[in-house]
């Protein structure tokens, strides 16, 4: 009897259930009916916004109600108002439709679909359900907000601190200087901050600009800083702002790191930067051969340098994610590879590139030699190739400058042939 009376049960629930969902569809064919009387060229995502419109209503009325039936017919709007977010998804993907950007203290707000995880709107710290909720995204610093809440936005874009001419990263170590300094206040919204009251005003130190943050501001991301990379090779993440880990995000493969200049220390105690230093010189000669050389450039062979194409730049920037590779020791381990592979090609398989070599004029020894090959130095006016003892023996004498030098005409004074 037991069983019997179970099933009849559930049956009347999905009768119930059935009879709800009839009725939310019938409901929002009449108003969709009604509407197309009204508006004869409505299109169906204009339909779409008008029963969605319905079903938040709805459900706000029914938000406070406990009763059985009011339950099963609040999920009832909810399913209709999944299945309208989703069709609405679907014709903005075929249309190719793109919403209007929204700018903002240097955001460009774009507008983001239903689907995926609900985030949190980074304005007024409250989830965005997405089926609920229009929010839009900026397409640069990933900045989340309500759609209602980008005017409300205080915090700068890193992407215009970044493009400004005068940008330059904290390459110092920042110590704390105390919350009387900022007035017992949140350094980007002003919110007030104790270390004595609730968890709510308990400031957050950021540790790439020394600043305390409110929990709003702060969300104990964690971040490599420069500074402590550039000084003490220190590549553990620390705590910093939100407005600080959208900087440090931006710029982690742009070479902003002036490693010799800021710290040339570090270079001269370390063998791993110093051979990586040394790389670095040898692929800017060998660039040289590179540009002059077809067989190179059909081979695309400075490819290989792959996300680090500033080595053939400059020898001295590097990015946030080289030096954090330079602390791992996977930095040095790929430059080794790929300048194996650039001297094989000039010393070994191209005959043009083979042809540029140089040979020791200071000496017997006929054998060849490179502007990247081991114990060489180079004139610093004809940049003609010897071997290191051989032209220091010679005090730096160049017989190829000597031999352009006597080349070169001789300026004769008018006065003097008279």
């Amino acid at each position: 009897m037991s069983s019997v009376s179970s099933d009849v049960f559930f049956d009347d629930e999905k009768l119930q259930q059935g009879a709800d969902e009839n009725f939310v569809e019938m409901e929002v064919f009449d108003i969709l009916d009604q509407a197309r009387r009204e508006n004869p060229a409505l299109t169906r995502k204009e339909e779409i916004t008008i029963a969605v419109n319905l079903c938040k209503e709805k459900l706000r009325l029914l938000s406070d109600s406990d009763e059985k039936e009011e339950r099963t017919l609040r999920q009832g709007y909810l399913d209709k108002l999944i299945q309208l977010g989703l069709e609405k998804q679907t014709i903005d993907d075929e249309d190719g439709e793109k919403e209007e950007i929204v700018r903002v203290r240097g955001h460009s707000f774009v507008i983001q679909p239903i689907r995926g995880r609900n985030p949190t709107c980074e304005v007024c710290m409250t989830t965005i359900w997405k089926l609920m909720h229009a929010w839009r995204r900026c397409k640069y610093c990933g900045l989340r907000t309500h759609d209602k809440c980008t005017s409300s936005v205080g915090r700068m874009c890193a992407s215009s601190l970044v493009t400004r001419r005068d940008f330059s990263l904290n390459m110092n170590i920042c110590q704390e200087q105390g919350l009387a300094a900022q007035n017992y206040r949140c350094h980007e919204c002003a919110h007030p901050l104790s270390f004595e009251e609730s968890s709510t005003l308990e400031p957050r130190l950021c540790d790439y600009s020394g600043l305390y943050f409110c929990s709003s501001c702060h969300w104990n991301d964690q971040m490599t800083i420069p500074a402590r990379v550039l000084h003490n090779l220190d590549s553990e993440p620390r705590p910093v702002s939100r407005a600080s880990k959208q900087l440090l995000a931006m710029i982690d493969n742009r070479p902003l790191i002036p490693l010799a200049a800021a710290n040339p220390m570090l270079i001269k105690l370390n063998s791993s930067l110093k051979r990586i230093t040394r790389i670095r010189s040898d692929f800017l000669f060998m660039k040289c051969y590179f540009v002059s050389c077809r067989s190179a450039r059909q081979l695309r062979i400075l490819q290989y340098l792959c996300r680090h194409q500033h080595f053939v730049e400059s020898a001295d920037l590097y990015t946030m994610s080289e030096m954090r590779d330079i602390v791992s020791g996977k930095l040095l381990e790929e430059m080794e590879d790929i300048h194996q592979v650039f001297v094989k090609h000039i010393t070994e398989e191209c005959e043009t590139c083979k042809g540029n070599a140089f040979i020791c004029e200071l000496c017997t020894d006929k054998q060849i030699i490179f502007p990247f090959s081991d114990n060489v130095s180079m004139c610093c006016k004809c940049l003609a190739v010897y071997h290191h003892k051989c032209f220091e023996l010679r005090s730096r004498f160049c017989p190829r400058c000597e031999r352009r030098s006597k080349r070169a005409p001789v300026d004769i004074d008018p006065n003097e042939r008279l």
